[in-house]
């Protein structure tokens, strides 16, 4: 007896329940009295309907305020439906419905298995192919990958009389290989004894369903004279394993994932067997069903294992990253430095320094990575690195950009660039400084205006040979120096507003009377709160100097 048919319910909250259709017309609304009735305001009374003729089952709007739409597209007219179909109501976050056809589960294969009666005769020993394989699947996580598969090639062999099977999976080049090869009776088969049909196995493939062949009928004559004379083989079953079609929901969109092809169960007897009806069919497509479950559950093991391990680098490269930052900021009677970055990820594309050259000299820079992540913080670190250990050489501003940006252009990706600034402050408030491509630092004097220090240059790494221009600025006592990434101005807020420049303006004026510590984090505190819940779209970088007059 044929399945009926069902569709998943899948409401806002994430619930989830299978609807037999029964009856037809089946309707679907806001009204109570029918057959699926689904309470959301914004839903029809009577929205939908689905319908059977000739054996196949249609989806009709029924003249619904907002529609009705069938994988994202509108129902004009009724609509034939296929397997994993996804139907909504046009609506957002409301609900779902899956298309699930009338595919057998393997709960109701077993239940077929312990109901005797309803078990086609002679087939019985199939039938229980379900049964061991729901055993199998329970004791999956108590048996190492190697022995679930063999466990489930055994099991087929066994019941499915026949003398050889062949579990082959598709490897990381694409090539379908033998994995396990197992004779009647549990015994190995090494390698270089197995031949199998290649001509079954492509036609298995390439119509993504089991092949069952019985006395080698069914087969092209090509195919059938070469696996006969060759292998004299007269049964010969091809089951593909098949990832699952999946629901993955986004917000509130469901899409549905096309099924992946993961290899293929494969058969064969030298005697004639059974006509294989369809109960026989039905079971071999859920022994494919659940080794595929057994195969992506290892895949996703080994996925998890592999994430770990990558967590616990990236972990690594952050802790470096941070250790490379410095250790002490200057505290002396004419300067204070306050400084933090936050990274967008466990590691970030932006970097800072604050480099002492003598004579209460002092160097301050800010790098900020194109892009961010791994690759971004992993040029920081190399820019970080190249730009300290240049800028200790003392020589001209413009020289030392010029070495680091003709060092980056060699040795990084066309795409990759950064932009910095570099300031020299020294005792007497003197300030020389060259900004490569970065957002202007800010000046807040005394007074309470605040002033912004311009420089045009290219970002470093993006030409080879570009030539850079320094510029020069005065700092008074109580004057602070401001240099932030653009990851300040830039912060967005749930509404997708940005902090802003001008905020960030308006915020140093009110900073009267503050020392640099409580100027960095009275900004900190600002973003944070502008931002709110919204997560953080980039690194954010500040080094805040306050000049408190040239030393006696």
């Amino acid at each position: 007896m044929p399945l009926p048919p069902r569709i998943l319910v899948l409401d806002p909250t994430g619930a989830r329940r299978e609807v037999l259709l029964a009856t037809f017309p089946f309707r679907i609304g806001r009204q109570t009295d029918i057959e699926l009735s689904l309470r959301d305001n914004r839903i029809s009374r009577l929205h939908a309907q689905i319908t059977i003729a000739g054996g196949e089952y249609f989806l009709e709007d029924l003249g619904s305020r907002r529609g009705t739409c069938v994988n994202g597209e509108t129902v004009a007219e009724p609509r034939l439906l296929q397997t994993k179909d996804v139907i909504d109501f046009c609506l957002p976050e409301s609900f779902k419905l899956v298309y699930l056809g009338d595919e057998a589960t393997i709960e109701e294969l077993i239940e077929r298995v312990e109901t005797p009666a309803e078990t086609p005769p002679g087939t019985r020993e199939l039938h229980q192919l379900g049964v061991l394989l729901d055993v199998a699947h329970t004791l999956g996580s108590r048996l190492s990958l190697e022995d679930m598969l063999a466990a489930v090639v055994d099991a087929a062999v066994r019941l499915t009389h026949t003398e050889r099977g062949v579990l082959l999976l598709y490897d990381a080049e694409g090539e379908l290989q033998p994995t396990v090869a197992r004779r009647e009776g549990g015994e190995t088969i090494p390698p270089e004894a197995l031949q199998i049909s290649a001509g079954v196995l492509r036609r298995a493939i390439r119509s993504h369903r089991e092949l069952i062949v019985s006395d080698a009928g069914g087969l092209p004559a090509e195919e059938q004279q070469a696996s006969v004379a060759s292998l004299s083989l007269l049964t010969i079953v091809a089951i593909p394993i098949e990832k699952r079609s999946t629901i993955s929901a986004i917000d509130a969109t469901l899409t549905a994932n096309e099924s992946e092809l993961l290899g293929v169960l494969y058969l064969d007897s030298r005697s004639s067997s059974a006509p294989f009806s369809d109960a026989d069919r039905e079971v071999l497509r859920a022994l494919a069903h659940e080794a595929a479950t057994v195969i992506e559950n290892a895949r996703l093991f080994s996925t998890a294992r592999a994430k770990a391990r990558l967590d616990h680098e990236i972990e690594i490269a952050s802790q470096i990253q941070r250790q490379l930052l410095p250790r002490s900021l200057p505290r002396i009677p004419h300067l204070q430095v306050e400084a933090f970055t936050l990274a967008c990820y466990q590691v970030g594309g932006d970097c800072f320094d604050v480099i002492e050259l003598g004579h209460g000299r002092f160097g301050f820079f800010v790098g900020d990575v194109s892009g961010k992540g791994i690759a971004a913080s992993l040029l920081a670190t190399l820019l970080q690195g190249v730009f300290y250990t240049t800028a200790t050489l003392d020589m001209p501003l413009p020289e030392i950009t010029r070495r680091v940006n003709q060092y980056l252009c060699d040795r990084s990706a066309s795409d990759r660039y950064a932009t910095l600034f570099y300031g020299v402050l020294d005792p007497a408030g003197h300030l020389e400084y060259v900004n490569a491509g970065h957002v202007p630092p800010l000046v807040r004097r005394a007074s309470g205006k605040v002033e912004e220090l311009k420089g045009a240059n290219f970002p470093v790494g993006m030409f080879a040979g570009a030539e850079f221009v320094a510029s020069r600025a005065s700092l008074g006592p109580g004057d602070f120096l401001v240099i932030c990434s653009d990851g300040v101005s830039e912060a967005n807020n749930l509404a997708d507003e940005m902090f802003g420049e001008e905020r960030l303006r308006e915020l140093l004026c009110g900073c009267a009377g503050v020392s640099a510590a409580q100027l960095a984090e009275t900004v900190r505190v600002a973003v944070r709160a502008f931002t709110g819940s919204a997560p953080q779209a980039d690194d954010i970088t500040m080094i805040a100097v306050e000049y408190r007059g040239e030393p006696s």
